[in-house]
């Protein structure tokens, strides 16, 4: 199945965001830098990528599931499937 959102060029800036503070943890490790520095890189780094996995789900339940819903054979098994990743996002 492919991503529900049509807006693949906005999804693909926040990974590009996401990839150059990966990019500038690993910096900051070479270069030794301050652990409470790298820790704060980290939750930076940790907070985009929720918000990334927020953003995908959002577009996810209003497409896909909003689709899927309409069948009530599918209706159990897809609650259960967003559920899952909505608590897999939520740690």
């Amino acid at each position: 199945m492919a991503l529900c959102g049509d807006d693949h060029k906005r999804l693909l800036n926040r990974i590009n965001r996401i990839e150059g503070q990966v990019r500038g943890l690993r910096k900051m490790v070479e270069n030794d830098r301050d652990c409470f520095e790298v820790l704060k890189q980290i939750a930076a780094t940790n907070g985009a990528m929720h918000s990334l996995g927020m953003f995908i789900l959002e577009d996810h339940l209003k497409g896909c599931v909003s689709e899927t819903l309409r069948d009530r054979e599918k209706h159990d098994a897809l609650i259960n499937q967003v559920m899952d990743i909505f608590n897999r996002l939520s740690k």
